[in-house]
């Protein structure tokens, strides 16, 4: 039975005996990351000519059950184990990239609401300028209404702002005497 493994050179693959795999060579399949892969074997030898008689083969584990008795009771049953590769580092990298996803969603979060209460500020002061100016004009409407404000400005002629004037001027020396 063979295996694909990594060679020295980079990029390349070949395909050796299982008993030549070691956890340098393994190639861990992507979606199986999260498990023990082991190389278990219960190894017997022909005493007579020292041939291999036990086949090597490889085990996935999941990481709980491995860790909690299953490497154990495997020994004591005499196997060898071999791990080729430790689960540990794998989790241990996809629980940082996980907090560094989730950080950077707090900070997204707290952008968007700041950026929201900035625009809801924003909105408001807009209403209530069109308020305030509906405002005003509806109590201007009411004061030319009363009759409080002229509906239309009167202009003054020149005469009226000469005649105007005097006044002003005696009513200021009529004040003297």
């Amino acid at each position: 039975m063979s295996m694909r493994v990594k060679t020295a050179t980079e990029g390349k693959t070949k395909d050796v005996a299982i008993t030549d795999v070691n956890p340098e060579n393994y190639i861990v399949p992507s979606n199986e990351q999260h498990l023990y892969h082991c190389i278990i074997e219960v190894r017997k030898f022909d005493s007579e000519t020292g041939k291999r008689l036990s086949i090597p083969r490889i085990q996935k584990f999941g990481k709980k059950g491995f860790e909690n008795g299953i490497a154990d009771a495997m020994r004591k049953q005499g196997y060898t184990i071999t791990i080729l590769h430790d689960p540990n580092e794998y989790v241990k990298q996809q629980a940082e990239e996980a907090a560094k996803r989730t950080a950077e969603q707090q900070q997204a979060a707290a952008e968007k609401a700041a950026a929201d209460a900035k625009a809801k500020e924003e909105a408001d002061a807009k209403a209530k300028a069109a308020e305030k100016a509906a405002l005003k004009a509806e109590i201007m409407a009411e004061l030319k209404a009363a009759g409080v404000i002229p509906a239309e400005p009167v202009k003054e002629t020149k005469a009226d702002a000469k005649a105007k004037a005097e006044a002003d001027a005696e009513g200021k020396t009529g004040a003297k005497k």
